[in-house]
């Protein structure tokens, strides 16, 4: 409020510059816009910053407007001058600053209007191939990471691509983790969310349009090219919003953060690795909006192509990979656009997150948004991020959920659902193969899903979890934040170790062996490699489920009775897997090798 007071008593007043007793022996000179640096506010006290002597201006009301009293820096640091926290730059602003010559002074000036800026004004802005017209030109801006600022109330006219009906559609203020408006391809379309053009969009709004994919085809996924954010403000931020995050475009919530605090002396200087990413690709990667509020599954049809991967663990591996590419030793400017794009990202999180945003474990799909929340928490230095990752749920994000500590184990497992009363459902995917493919092991002796060490585990969760554990265990200030040690634990196990199966008191499943050198012979899930020799398969079945393998009907499971194959249901897979799967990258292999904490 300070720096913003200031600028309108700048714009709106003359003002008049009374030379004090302590500046006597020095002479004016009126100055050119460009020996104007910067000048900081804090608590009604102006610094200017000119190239010749930093000054203190002291700033009072009176009945000519307002005044300043002139005080040499050297003079006032004594007093223990504050360090500002806004820094706002003008590129026109005329000020009058001290030489220090030492020439003799002249008498006191004559008042001088400061003038008024001349806001830029624009009737059109595009961006990504999104254009915006307005009704008339409206002040404007971009932020720091590009993205457009108008100062409304402004009215739209067009926004094209052209809403179709079907496609290229754009919401105001997108509030639904369900419903969208943005392709009828995409589940959940809702052409009410499309508002009708012209429109008068009001102050505290963010214009979200898409650009539909393929648009004569009936499928797709995704189903949008990119996307663009238009923010509409009450008024223009300092120095044109260039030192500002964009508000989150999710919700109504529109709170700016400002780029001029970051706390970068968190980020560790570790020397770089063969194979590691450009922080151009890193800055290029988030330069675009993530669009990810719609939930679950089904939010990977509107992960625009340009923007983003459209599958979980993609966007879980990408994010990890960029918080640690942070963390290399390049210097803080090389580094700052990057760090700039990547915040923002994990800003949008939040805001998403704390109105109704839910990224809840099913497989891959939800993978990896915790992350860069925490990374804009640290760097940020905001207490209310923090807290909103320290107080996260199982429900809100995956990576609470997938593992989970087991003391029959004795260690963080694998395993996003519960499995189910009494274990049917484990037991019936295991069987089967019907339902999710990430159950628990319900009885909590082994990595769960549909068989420990391959399925999802391999697939698609443990690689990304390896590398999102290196960028927690490197960061102390995210570590203290991160929800549950879990993840952490579970990630150097697969690394050094692989999947878990023993010691297991349970029977296997049974079934007979399908094709082959043996068909028909009796098989389980402990000899099945075994027994069904000659390309054959070990084909289960459910007869025999709650009499030799299975739940006990009493909150356990019925004990394996045979040694000859190894105790438990998977006894041969114990160890397996280590390592390796899928979704995982060679940087983030890299530096696990070089840095990864003893």
């Amino acid at each position: 409020m300070i720096y913003r007071n200031f600028v309108l008593a700048t714009l709106s007043f003359i003002v008049v510059i009374l030379i004090s007793p302590e500046v006597q022996a020095a002479r004016w000179h009126q100055v050119e816009s460009s020996d104007v640096v910067h000048f900081r506010v804090k608590r009604g006290t102006l610094r200017i910053a000119c190239i010749n002597q930093d000054l203190v201006l002291t700033r009072k009301s009176s009945n000519r407007g307002i005044i300043y009293r002139v005080l040499r820096l050297r003079d006032f640091i004594r007093n223990g001058f504050p360090r500002a926290r806004a820094t706002l730059k003008f590129e026109r602003l005329t000020e009058r600053c001290l030489d220090e010559s030492g020439a003799p002074p002249i008498a006191t000036p004559t008042p001088t209007p400061t003038g008024t800026v001349a806001p830029n004004l624009t009737a059109t802005i595009e961006q990504h191939g999104v254009q915006f017209q307005f009704a008339n030109p409206v002040p404007y801006g971009t932020f720091a990471n590009g993205d457009y600022w108008v100062v409304g109330p402004v009215t739209l006219t067009a926004i094209s691509p052209d809403y179709t009906g079907t496609r290229h559609g754009f919401e105001i203020n997108p509030s639904s983790i369900n419903l969208q408006g943005f392709d009828s391809r995409a589940p959940s379309f809702d052409a009410t969310l499309v508002p009708t053009l012209p429109l008068v969009v009001a102050p505290g709004s963010s214009v979200v349009k898409a650009i539909s994919i393929d648009v004569n085809e009936a499928t797709c996924r995704p189903c949008l090219q990119t996307a663009a954010v238009l923010t509409v403000l009450a008024e223009s931020p300092p120095n044109g919003g260039s030192d500002f995050f964009r508000p989150g475009y999710f919700g109504s919530i529109k709170e700016l953060h400002s780029t001029e605090h970051l706390k970068t002396e968190l980020l560790p200087t570790l020397p770089q690795v063969a194979g590691a990413p450009s922080l151009e690709t890193i800055a290029s990667q988030y330069a675009r909006v993530q669009l990810d509020h719609k939930t679950n599954w089904t939010g990977r049809y509107l992960h625009p192509s340009d923007n983003m991967p459209d599958y979980g663990s993609s966007i879980s591996i990408r994010n990890s990979d960029a918080a640690l590419r942070l963390m290399l030793d390049d210097s803080i400017e090389s580094k700052r656009q990057a760090i700039i794009n990547y915040v923002q990202h994990g800003l949008d999180v939040y805001y998403t997150l704390i109105q109704g945003g839910l990224w809840p474990a099913n497989g891959g799909h939800t993978l990896g948004r915790l992350l860069p929340m925490a990374f804009a928490a640290v760097i940020l230095d905001d207490q209310s991020i923090k807290d909103a990752v320290q107080n996260s749920t199982p429900q809100e994000f995956c990576e609470n959920l997938t593992v989970y500590y087991s003391a029959n184990a004795g260690r963080a497992l694998y395993g996003q659902q519960p499995g189910g009363s009494g274990g049917g459902a484990y037991w019936t995917n295991l069987v089967l193969d019907t339902g999710s493919r990430t159950q628990r092991d319900p009885y909590g002796y082994i990595d769960g899903g549909y068989r420990p060490g391959s399925s999802y585990q391999y697939c698609c969760i443990s690689m990304p979890y390896k590398a999102t554990a290196l960028a927690v265990e490197l960061m102390p200030s995210i570590k203290s934040l991160w929800p549950n040690s879990h993840l952490l634990d579970y990630a150097k196990r697969w690394v050094e170790f692989g999947a878990w199966t023993q010691p297991d008191p349970c029977a296997p499943a049974e079934g007979s062996c399908s094709g082959g050198d043996n068909p028909g012979a009796a098989c389980n899930t402990a000899n099945e490699l075994s027994t069904c020799t000659g390309g054959g398969t070990c084909t289960l079945s459910m007869d025999n489920y709650g009499v030799t393998f299975g739940d006990d009907g009493a909150g356990g499971c019925i004990l394996d009775s045979n040694p000859s194959d190894g105790i438990g249901r998977f006894p041969n897979a114990h160890g397996s897997s280590a390592n390796s799967g899928y979704y995982g990258s060679a940087f983030s292999n890299t530096m696990w090798d070089n840095y990864y904490p003893n």
